[in-house]
């Protein structure tokens, strides 16, 4: 079962949540990241720096790590089906009990991966996915949307729309999904929930997100008190993906970032993000944006959590277990909420 949370904080419709402190694995994995994976993501953004050329060779460079994540092989168990659209690909996955979702129409959790448009995918998330929605007891579907240097953002944002189209499309009522992300894919999964509601799009059940990316404009982070204390994201690394790759011609459109955007009319929104992450400040703008627009949001602020291995590291840490099933519960009780007509926010 997952830790009850030991400060619950209601702020109109935003509830702030802190956990207990971490467990010793935790924070074992601070210094540990601090001086590998922290190093050398800092080291690829100095180069990405340089100028358009190294920026395409450090996207491209990270793009190629997907193929090589097959080792970390699939969980015993698991079925998959691919998915193709036009510029994408995707895939089911379910395990047993939870029925074939090509032929159960039922509740389903639609994931977008991590990776700051430059990495991620099928390959490295499955387990982590599969994982998500065995204790969901949902099918997921995992979408691995185009990225930098082939693909802008925005071109991410058709394939979610595309992807949450076949849904519907397929018979999937829009009331049993789930968008679900963790860090460029929480901010677009957010993204495609405002997007969904603008275009007139009935919109999912609920919104489940980890450490979303959600402000393009680096000020906030630069200026919060973790912009140094984040144990796997350099301060300069989302800063030169923007400049090298987010912008066009200099130029960052402010309504790329979601908490630009009135956030009337979306779905209830759980958000779990680590208390010394870099993104805790746009963890705490979205907040922000909820409040206004009265949206329901639970806010959870895991105690010294690294940067997406709240869920990522649950296979490791007790910290990541807890917080995955945090998740779960709240994935269950909005499909469920959903079935009997009542509000569960």
């Amino acid at each position: 079962m997952a830790t009850s949370p030991q400060t619950s904080v209601s702020v109109t419709s935003v509830i702030v949540e802190t956990s207990p402190p971490a467990r010793i694995g935790t924070r074992i994995a601070h210094p540990v990241l601090r001086t590998t994976l922290q190093q050398f993501l800092r080291a690829g953004a100095w180069v990405a720096d340089f100028g358009p050329g190294p920026a395409e060779l450090i996207f491209r460079a990270t793009r190629l790590s997907e193929a090589p994540a097959r080792i970390l092989g699939t969980p015993r168990g698991l079925h998959r089906h691919p998915v193709f659209f036009d510029n994408f690909q995707a895939e089911w996955l379910w395990t047993a009990p939870i029925p074939d979702p090509r032929i159960a129409r039922d509740a389903v959790i639609l994931y977008f991966h991590g990776g700051a448009f430059i990495a991620g995918g099928l390959n490295s998330y499955r387990r982590h996915t599969a994982r998500l929605g065995s204790i969901s007891e949902l099918p997921v579907l995992t979408v691995d949307y185009r990225q930098l240097p082939d693909a802008h953002p925005n071109d991410s944002l058709d394939d979610a729309l595309a992807a949450y189209h076949y849904l519907l499309d397929q018979g999937f009522a829009p009331e049993k999904i789930i968008v679900s992300g963790d860090s460029a894919g929480g901010g677009l999964a957010l993204r495609l929930a405002l997007t969904a509601r603008d275009q007139g799009l009935p919109l999912p059940a609920a919104i489940s997100v980890t450490s979303p990316w959600a402000d393009f404009d680096s000020t906030a982070r630069m200026a919060h008190a973790n912009a140094n204390a984040d144990a796997v994201l350099p301060a300069a690394g989302p800063a030169m993906v923007v400049r090298r790759g987010i912008a066009i011609n200099g130029v960052l459109d402010p309504s790329w970032s979601v908490v630009n955007h009135d956030f009337t009319g979306l779905p209830p929104i759980l958000l779990q993000v680590g208390s010394r992450e870099m993104l805790l400040a746009d963890a705490l703008a979205v907040a922000q944006r909820c409040a206004e627009a009265q949206v329901s949001l639970r806010l959870q602020i895991r105690a010294s959590a690294p940067h997406t291995l709240i869920h990522l590291g649950a296979g490791l840490l007790a910290d990541g277990r807890d917080a995955a099933c945090d998740a779960a519960e709240f994935h269950r009780a909005m499909i469920d909420s959903a079935a009997t007509g009542r509000s569960a926010a």
